[in-house]
């Protein structure tokens, strides 16, 4: 896994290459010149005072308004920081820039929000959802500051990523908006943290909850090795599952084992986001989806079998029986994680996003030895 340097180190030539190179309209444009130009030139017509960061190699900046005075420990190898942040990512409409039927006042160019998380966790050692944003973070003072607006140029945002159905154009400046660190963690407290966001939901949103039903999942005698490598040098990083369970229909048949083929039917929901439903087989007649039981996600990886699931349901499933349905809150360490789930995707085109809590629904249908 790339550490903060590698990300920093690699990452940055990318997006600048993007940004002077894959220009695909006109002549290639210097477009790190370009966003600062465009950006001080606004930021002065309006007398907008704001800060200039200088945290990241290469010279790149975003502009923090109201200015602030503090900068955080720049990241080392292997950062283990995670951040919790209030993010409001929102396309700057440069191209009106001057134009008096849309820029008559600061806000009038600040459009849609690409992205709207009032809970957006990322870890430091994998990067945020782009280089501005780990800027912005590292140059936030304390939990519970709030800048009201960050510019971010396009070589620290998207570069020369366009998506139509996003609102986001071909080397877009964005801002963030109300920007706040909420809280920083460790791998460890995140995990805790999570526990008892789990433990909370179950008790406020599932029907008939009233206390854990089985310890070994929540209370720390289920341990997953979330990361080989966590800390370098081989060491790994463990924790306990945390795993919240509630049964809603009891079973008839065996108790679940490994080596166990198990047909199930499921439906998988955040448990914020007002609970959207992210994927389900339950609308689909009699399709049930087939999973062969393991110990663990790395015991079905080692296997090289052709399908997988998240480490949660290895450890959920065997707990179950043939007939049983049961609602399982999961931490993101039993799930996505810190890469959410699709590790080669920017956190603004996945459907789950990284340090998610995730709710399943699952009912074992039939048992094949």
């Amino acid at each position: 896994m790339n550490n903060t340097y590698k990300f920093f180190k690699f990452a940055l030539p990318v997006f600048f290459l993007l940004g002077f190179t894959s220009c695909i309209h006109d002549d290639i444009v210097d477009y790190f010149a370009k966003d600062t130009e465009t950006l001080e030139a606004y930021l002065a017509s309006y007398d907008i005072q704001y800060r200039k960061t200088s945290t990241l190699p290469s010279g790149g900046s975003v502009y923090i308004t109201p200015p602030n005075q503090g900068t955080r420990e720049l990241p080392k190898d292997f950062d283990l920081r995670i951040f919790e942040i209030n993010l409001d990512l929102r396309r700057f409409a440069q191209e009106y820039i001057g134009d008096p039927a849309f820029d008559q006042g600061p806000d009038d160019l600040v459009t849609h929000a690409l992205l709207k998380d009032s809970t957006y966790t990322f870890a430091m050692r994998r990067g945020a959802i782009c280089l501005g944003v780990t800027d912005a973070t590292l140059n936030s003072i304390v939990p519970s500051e709030v800048l009201d607006r960050i510019y971010v140029p396009s070589y620290l945002a998207f570069g020369g990523t366009s998506s139509a159905n996003l609102g986001l154009q071909f080397n877009d400046i964005v801002t963030l908006e109300n920007y706040e660190i909420k809280a920083e963690r460790t791998a460890y407290s995140q995990a805790e943290y999570e526990a008892l966001v789990a433990l909370q939901y179950a008790k406020d949103s599932i029907e008939g909850f009233t206390e854990i039903e089985n310890d070994t999942l929540y209370n720390g005698t289920s341990k997953s090795i979330v990361d080989d490598n966590y800390f370098g040098d081989d060491q790994p990083l463990e924790l306990p599952d945390y795993i919240v369970k509630h049964t809603v229909q009891a079973g008839t048949g065996d108790v679940v084992a490994i080596g166990d083929t198990v047909q199930v039917r499921y439906e998988g929901k955040f448990i914020d986001q007002n609970g959207e439903v992210f994927d389900s087989n339950t609308d689909s007649g009699d399709s049930k989806f087939q999973v062969v039981v393991f110990e663990d996600a790395k015991a079905a990886q080692d296997a090289s079998v052709s399908s997988t699931v998240i480490n949660g349901w290895y450890k959920a499933l065997r707990t179950m029986q043939v007939g049983e349905k049961a609602v399982f809150v999961m931490p993101s360490h039993t799930a996505y994680w810190q890469t959410g789930d699709n590790p080669n995707t920017s956190d603004l085109f996945k459907t789950i996003r990284p340090f998610k809590t995730l709710v399943f629904t699952i009912e074992i249908k039939e048992d094949e030895q």
